[in-house]
C-alpha cells in the first residue's frame, strides 16, 4: 500500500474513533451529585409484586435525592430507574426533622407486619406494600419498618399502618413529588 493510502486509512480511522468518542460523549448519563457521608433522614417504599421500589435520601445540607425503580416485575417487563434531585433550605430541614423527632416515631418499635383482612371463605389478604422511616441526626436515631400494608386509595395513605406511619409517608411523598427528574435509564440484565 502506499503512504497515500495508508494516511487515508489512518484517517478514516481517526475519524471513527474520534467520532465514536464524541457520540458516547453526548450520550453518556449526567453526574449525578451525591453529597457526602450519611443521609439524616431515609425513606424506602417497596411495592414487591408491582416490581416497583424508590429511595428517598435528605442529607445535612438540604440535598434530596430521589430514586425509583419501575417495572421490574413481571419477567419481560421494562425495568426502569429515575434519578431525581431537589434541595430544601435549612430551615425546611430543621422542621421536618423536628416533626419527625415529636411525632412519635420514637416510641414506635422497629417491626410491623400487617396480620391481614380477612376474606370471605377464609383465609387473608394481605398487601405487598413495605415501607422503611429511618432518622439519623444529631437528636434523634430510630429506624421502623412496615410491611405488607393494603393501600384505599392507590398509595396515596396507608391508614392500617401504625400512626404516625401514614402521616410521615404521605408528606415525605408529597416532597418526592417536588423533585426534578435528572437522568432515566433502562436497567436490563
Amino acid at each position: 500500500m502506499s503512504r497515500k493510502g495508508i494516511l487515508y486509512v489512518l484517517l478514516v480511522l481517526g475519524l471513527v474513533v474520534s467520532g465514536s468518542g464524541i457520540w458516547m460523549l453526548l450520550q453518556s448519563p449526567p453526574e449525578i451529585v451525591i453529597p457526602e457521608g450519611n443521609p439524616v433522614i431515609y425513606e424506602q417504599r417497596d411495592y414487591v409484586m408491582r416490581g416497583e421500589f424508590s429511595y428517598l435520601y435528605f442529607y445535612e445540607d438540604g440535598s434530596i435525592l430521589y430514586v425509583e425503580e419501575k417495572g421490574l416485575r413481571p419477567p419481560g417487563g421494562h425495568p426502569t430507574r429515575t434519578w431525581s434531585t431537589g434541595k430544601i433550605n435549612q430551615q425546611q430541614l430543621d422542621s421536618l426533622l423536628a416533626y419527625l423527632e415529636n411525632s412519635g416515631l420514637d416510641e414506635l418499635e422497629e417491626y410491623y407486619q400487617f396480620p391481614g383482612e380477612p376474606i370471605a371463605g377464609g383465609g387473608f389478604r394481605t398487601g405487598d406494600m413495605g415501607f422503611t422511616i429511618t432518622v439519623n441526626s444529631d437528636n434523634f436515631s430510630k429506624t421502623v419498618t412496615a410491611f405488607g400494608y393494603l393501600t384505599p386509595d392507590k398509595g396515596e395513605t396507608y391508614s392500617d399502618m401504625p400512626s404516625p406511619l401514614n402521616d410521615i409517608y404521605g408528606r415525605l411523598r408529597t416532597i418526592s413529588e417536588v423533585t426534578e427528574e435528572v437522568y432515566h435509564e433502562d436497567i436490563r440484565d
